[in-house]
């Protein structure tokens, strides 16, 4: 069973127990595919609505686009805790000489770069995510544009909440051009998005 098949009590349940896993970068996917949700919500209920007629096309256009940030940010759930679980189970290989710390050293590290790439992924499809409700929250008034502003908080939040892993990750993390690249990307997404808020 997919993690994203669990209903919510069941996730939250083991989210709370002393499992490692699930584990903050699935939470963070999962919150930033609430947020397409509920900006998706938003968007279809102006669907043939008068005063939003002159945005229709491209409403319809981000709603399109919102879905498939959902289905993805779902998917990610899973991918973040099972990237993450290959990290753990690195670090519980043994180290009682010097052989055993550089080859778990080693393993640890080869681990980590896909696991961090994962919640980079996230950061990055949060942050498109985040122009998009950011447009409709632009187009919407009313008592919708409270949901929608919501939205918007969620899914900066789960930016952020990235881009913390990330950052840890690549301090665990020895090969510089993957950490130099990685940083150049967090620091880029932080600024547009602080600007953009």
């Amino acid at each position: 069973m997919k993690l994203y098949d669990l209903s919510i009590i069941q996730f939250i349940e083991k989210t709370a127990s002393n499992e490692a896993m699930p584990a903050g970068g699935s939470t963070l996917a999962l919150c930033a595919a609430l947020a397409a949700a509920l900006a998706e919500m938003v968007a279809k209920l102006t669907f043939g609505k008068v005063k939003y007629a002159p945005a229709d096309e491209r409403i319809r256009e981000i709603t399109t686009e919102l879905e498939r940030f959902r289905i993805l940010l779902m998917n990610d759930i899973g991918r973040d805790a099972e990237s993450f679980q290959i990290v753990l189970n690195a670090y519980k290989l043994p180290k009682k000489s010097n052989d055993e710390v550089e080859i778990r050293n080693k393993k640890i590290e080869n681990a980590l770069k896909p696991a961090t790439l994962v919640q980079m992924e996230v950061a990055e499809k949060c942050y498109k995510l985040f122009g998009l409700i950011k447009e409709i929250t632009k187009i919407i008034k009313g008592s919708l544009a409270a949901d929608s502003k919501v939205s918007l908080l969620i899914c900066n939040t789960a930016v952020k909440g990235a881009i913390i892993n990330v950052r840890a990750n690549l301090s665990q993390i020895v090969d510089t051009d993957f950490t130099k690249e990685l940083i150049a990307k967090c620091d880029m997404i932080e600024k547009e998005i602080d600007i953009k808020l």
